[in-house]
């Protein structure tokens, strides 16, 4: 007499369903959860001024302070006495700093972040903040690298080793997925290494190539290859597919990105006003013959020259 194993077939039938429903609940909650975390909601945008100067006297604060006054859009308006600023691109979303001194603005609240800060950088969407902070006075250029997720208001450390310098600072992608950061500099050398980070993995993209702008997903990379011996760079982009591509081998840093960043307009030489413009990481070729009538209008100040645009017709 045979078993009948359709009873069973069926009941390893329903448990494996039931794992694939479990599983999928589980990942449209994990799905959700990061969803919640990252996604950045609108706030109340601010317009930016300098107080007036008999508005400042008497004021306390540093001699290199100044008054700026952050104006909603419903007028209502809020001074803060501090050396300078940075914003988002949709301006409603802040850095403040005062004497090295790092605070985030927004939805008319300040929050201060940290103390002794050389540098520091605000995403374009606003949800992330990377700054550097020194581990020593010995090297006042090397620090820990933290970086400050606006949404959730956590902060996490991605690098102990930092390096600021002249030439490069800390880059966030639009997104605020990746961030961009020099470190391990030797004396010696004259040397050190440029990496991102993309939750928490890091990648060392190359020495002495330093990262002026990197796309979502590291996709697009803007960089400068640094000469320390004879102090010039040269300006390039990289893809995965098209690999490294020279666009200026004299580079000034005058460059403008749509809002993906596949696309860079940018200048040759220091005197020249012709534009040229490189394409998801292609060679650069001539786009303006003068950037006269090339409108800057939609940039935001204290961050990357973004241009409003999907793409540059």
């Amino acid at each position: 007499m045979k078993k009948d194993k359709s009873f069973a077939k069926t009941a390893i039938i329903c448990i494996i369903a039931a794992v694939v429903v479990i599983a999928a609940f589980l990942a449209l909650v994990s799905v959700k959860k990061y969803k919640n975390e990252n996604t950045v909601e609108p706030l109340p945008k601010y317009t930016v001024t300098k107080q007036a100067a008999d508005d400042t006297e008497g004021s306390e604060g540093s001699e290199d302070s100044q008054g700026l006054i952050f104006t909603d859009e419903s007028g209502e308006a809020v001074v803060f006495d501090v050396s300078d600023y940075m914003t988002d691109l949709a301006q409603d979303r802040f850095i403040l700093v005062k004497d090295m001194e790092l605070a985030y603005f927004a939805d008319g609240k300040a929050t201060p972040l940290a103390k002794n800060v050389i540098s520091c950088t605000i995403s374009n969407d606003g949800s992330m903040v990377g700054y550097i902070v020194p581990n020593s006075d010995d090297k006042k250029y090397e620090g820990t690298l933290y970086a400050y997720n606006t949404v959730t208001d956590k902060i996490k450390v991605i690098c102990n080793t930092a390096f600021v310098s002249t030439s490069n600072r800390i880059q966030i992608s639009p997104d605020g997925d990746v961030i961009a950061y020099a470190k391990d500099y030797n004396e010696e050398s004259k040397t050190y290494d440029c990496c991102y980070s993309i939750n928490g993995k890091e990648t060392v993209f190359g020495q002495n190539r330093d990262i002026q702008a990197i796309s979502n997903d590291a996709k697009y990379i803007y960089y400068t290859i640094e000469d320390p011996d004879k102090y010039s760079s040269i300006f390039a982009v990289y893809t995965k597919n098209g690999g490294e591509v020279i666009l200026d081998e004299e580079s000034y840093n005058k460059f403008y990105l749509n809002l993906d960043y596949s696309e860079c307009v940018f200048y040759k030489g220091l005197k020249d006003n012709a534009l040229y413009i490189t394409r998801q990481g292609s060679e650069g070729e001539l786009y303006m013959e003068s950037d006269k009538d090339f409108d800057t209008s939609s940039l935001v100040s204290h961050v990357n020259p973004v241009i409003n645009t999907e793409t540059f017709e």
